[in-house]
This record gives structure tokens, C-alpha cells and sequence, in this order.
């Protein structure tokens, strides 16, 4: 498969460079360097038209770029919310725009969406939150407008997880406390997940068994979240 894969460089979307390394992969990030893949340098705050994009028969995107940017108050600026709109969302609309033609004239294609609990419930930041939800109502609707091209439109909404840099390996690397007591009070099995379980997951809705999961977008949090979807 020719796969396109968002936040390359770092945390899960470096987890899911390293699982796919078979195919033929296309490494988008703001930094991401490989011998083996095509590296596209994009800073999603900061849209230019790439240079010599090929996206002639790219099979799959996954979008793992996001993030909170480390913006915590209740009342963002009007460029915070752009830039956490442009990291969650923007640059992913973006990026699906370039491809979809493509996609609709080979009727067939599958986009996964990273998204997140916080699409549900309020467990980030108020910007943090907002884009997330916002994510995944793209994710829906996208998914009932592409299901008649035969294009799988889809997205994971994980719980807490952890892998090299991410959210989670900071926390516990900077407050061993506030760590414990996130895993004793939000984890129900007691443990923090790994990276590694979501693959399965992103391994089956880029494949042709997902046919039926246009516009879904899946919890997959070992029963962190108290919504009900």
C-alpha cells in the first residue's frame, strides 16, 4: 500500500512509521527524516502549497498529527485557537483535500483520523477539547459524503496512552504523582496503554475489511471515558 502518514516524526505517528515500514510510506511532519520513505516537511500552523506533490494512488492516509500545544487556559486567544484548529484539524482538511480527487476517481481510499476521548468528554483544555470534537464531526460528516465514492472515512478516539514524547511519557516524566493518580483514578484495568494497542485498530480501517465504518469514530480507551457515543 502507498500510505500517507501525519505527525511522522514524533510519538504515535513515529510509532506508526516504524509499524508500517513495509509499504511504501509517505512521512509527513515538520521535521521527519528517513532514507527509506518520502519525507514531506509541513507545518500545519503555517500552510504553504507543497512543492511536487504526488498523490496519484495513495491508498491510505493516517492522520496522527495533533495536540494541545501546550495551551491550558479557559479563555484562548483568537490565534491560539487558530493554531490548535489549523494542528487538529485544519492541516488534516488540508491535506484530505489534495487527495480525495484522486481517491473519487479510483473509488477507493481510506482516511484515518486520530482523534481523541476529548471529543466527548472535557478532559483537556477548553481549545484542546473544542478541536477534538470538532474532529470528529468532521470525521462523521466527510464519511457520509464519501461512503457513495466507496472512500472509508474514519477515526480512534484513545483514551490515555503512552509513547516516546507524548502527553502521557511527559506527565509521568515530570510529575510521577499526578501520573499515578491519572492511572489510579481515570484507568479502570489500572495500567497506562501503549501505543502498540492501538495498531490493530488503525491496521483494520485502512483495510478492506472496514468497509462498513464510514464516518465511525471508535473509542478506544479500556473504559476510561463515561460517555456514551
Amino acid at each position: 500500500m502507498r500510505i500517507l502518514i501525519t505527525g511522522a516524526s514524533h510519538g504515535l505517528g513515529a510509532v506508526v512509521v516504524k509499524h508500517l515500514d513495509a509499504h511504501e510510506l509517505i512521512l509527513v511532519s515538520r521535521s521527519v527524516q528517513s532514507e527509506k520513505h518520502r519525507c514531506i516537511p509541513l507545518d500545519f500552523r503555517d500552510i504553504q502549497t507543497p512543492r511536487n506533490w504526488d498523490v496519484a494512488n495513495v491508498d491510505a492516509v493516517i492522520h496522527c498529527a495533533g495536540g494541545g500545544l501546550g495551551m491550558k487556559s479557559p479563555t484562548p486567544s483568537p490565534q491560539e485557537l487558530y493554531d490548535l484548529f489549523m494542528v487538529n484539524l485544519g492541516g488534516q482538511v488540508y491535506l484530505n483535500n489534495i487527495v480525495l480527487p484522486d481517491m473519487i476517481r479510483r473509488k477507493q481510499g481510506y482516511i484515518c483520523h486520530v482523534c481523541s476521548i476529548a471529543s466527548g468528554e472535557a478532559v483537556g483544555s477548553v481549545g484542546y477539547n473544542t478541536m477534538k470534537a470538532s474532529l470528529a464531526a468532521y470525521v462523521r460528516s466527510l464519511g457520509r459524503e464519501m461512503s457513495p465514492h466507496n472512500i472509508v472515512i474514519t477515526g480512534i478516539s484513545p483514551g490515555g496512552f503512552r509513547c516516546p514524547d507524548n502527553a502521557m511519557d511527559r506527565l509521568e516524566r515530570s510529575n510521577v504523582e499526578a501520573y499515578r493518580r491519572f492511572v489510579e483514578t481515570r484507568l479502570p484495568r489500572g495500567r497506562m496503554g501503549e501505543a502498540e494497542e492501538l495498531l490493530p485498530i488503525i491496521d483494520f480501517l485502512i483495510s478492506h475489511k472496514a468497509s462498513m465504518m464510514g464516518g465511525s469514530v471508535i473509542p478506544i480507551d479500556a473504559g476510561e471515558g463515561h460517555y456514551y457515543a
